[in-house]
């Protein structure tokens, strides 16, 4: 696991409002007692007076201060506060599409996480569309959430919904991949070891003989950081094993897991120049080229070697069973709970990226047993092993 905190803050009235709310939760400020006057807070804050105001208005939205005309700024009795309470142990949570196991298991690590520190978790789906995504992180917004976890939809690096969200001072998780902007807002992400696991399928392409090595992805998903990461391994193992990055071995289906997107590729793998080996960034684009390279005539693995990512549980019922880089789902829902809960209840320290590991997991398609078989039989009969 690696772990990186970029020099970034959130915005600075959202620094205080988590400082405030987290004292009051555990009785530093216990109900009435008065807040230090602005002048004060600026001063110890070390910032303005009128983020002072925009903080002290958000407590008082959450109902957890009361402000007094002459008098100050008091914390509210514990049964005004309640509702507001409430509302701060309440995560909202969007994942890209209702019933595939990468957003079930994500979901299960969340609800194992949020139970544990007493939260309730509401949950939504964008169906991978950026304007049902807006819809519903502003209705999670307008419902009270104390942050959120997002899923983000893919072919997008940039949303002004959620960097409007992040200089509001709500806490934003990304879980799976993340938002690289050119506008600067960073923010917390747990992720899965893409770039290694990339790297690691193609090496194992590499290790047992294969030169042409291919890669298949969507097309427009190389902005999306999960399949970037996984790309760019793919082309550092080339580069290690001094192996040609050609051009001409990259893919990109036109569509998103249509069965019917593989005549797309049928030039592409039954022309001279094909390759011999392919790493598909993810196994739903296997079960197309399995069906392509069956309209091609071509056997895996013995005409075409097979690796891709994520080890969803079909893969190994596969023909043949699908090698493949397992991702830890259910830690990295886990993982990104915890964390939110850690902003909400007031940690301001600079985001946390958290990178998990992956592991490949061998099985048929790349083809090695067959070649360690090929190797045997050539040492039976006196023929070199290569």
């Amino acid at each position: 696991m690696a772990i990186q905190r970029p020099k970034h803050r959130i915005t600075r009235y959202g620094e205080l409002v988590s400082y405030i709310r987290a004292r009051i939760r555990d009785q530093t400020f216990p109900p009435s007692t008065r807040l230090p006057t602005e002048m004060a807070l600026a001063h110890e804050h070390h910032i303005s007076r009128s983020t002072v105001r925009q903080a002290l208005h958000m407590l008082e939205q959450e109902g957890l201060v009361e402000r007094i005309q002459g008098s100050g700024t008091f914390v509210r009795q514990l049964s005004a506060a309640l509702p507001a309470l409430s509302t701060a142990r309440r995560i909202g949570v969007v994942l890209t599409y209702a019933g595939d196991q990468l957003n079930m298991e994500l979901l299960i690590g969340i609800d194992q996480a949020a139970k544990a520190r007493s939260y309730t978790v509401s949950f939504s789906y964008s169906l991978d569309n950026a304007a049902q995504q807006d819809r519903n992180l502003a209705q999670l917004r307008a419902d009270g959430m104390a942050g959120l976890i997002l899923f983000p939809v893919s072919m997008k690096s940039e949303s002004p919904m959620i960097a409007q969200l992040q200089t509001d001072g709500l806490p934003i998780v990304f879980i799976d991949r993340y938002l690289a902007s050119k506008a600067g807002y960073i923010s917390d992400y747990v992720v899965a070891d893409n770039v290694a696991g990339g790297y690691r399928a193609t090496e194992h392409l590499l290790v047992i003989g294969h030169t042409r090595i291919g890669f298949i992805y969507n097309k427009g998903t190389l902005s999306t950081t999960s399949v970037r990461d996984r790309y760019e391994g793919y082309r550092k193992a080339l580069r290690d094993y001094g192996v040609p990055d050609d051009p001409q071995l990259i893919f990109a289906y036109p569509g998103m897991y249509e069965l019917s997107d593989g005549a797309a590729a049928l030039p592409f793998l039954a022309g001279l120049a094909r390759p011999s080996a392919v790493f598909v960034s993810n196994d739903l684009q296997a079960l197309v080229l399995y069906q392509t390279a069956h309209r091609c005539g071509l056997r895996v693995p013995e005409d075409l070697a097979v690796v891709s990512f994520d080890d969803l549980s079909f893969a190994g019922y596969l023909n043949p069973p699908l090698t493949t880089v397992a991702q830890p789902r259910v830690e990295i829902g886990r993982r990104a709970t915890e964390i939110l809960i850690e902003r909400i209840e007031g940690d301001t320290q600079a985001p946390c990226q958290v990178i998990l590991p992956t592991q490949l997991v061998v099985r048929d398609s790349c083809g090695a047993r067959l070649r360690i078989q090929q190797s045997i039989g050539r040492a039976q009969q006196g023929e070199p092993v290569i």
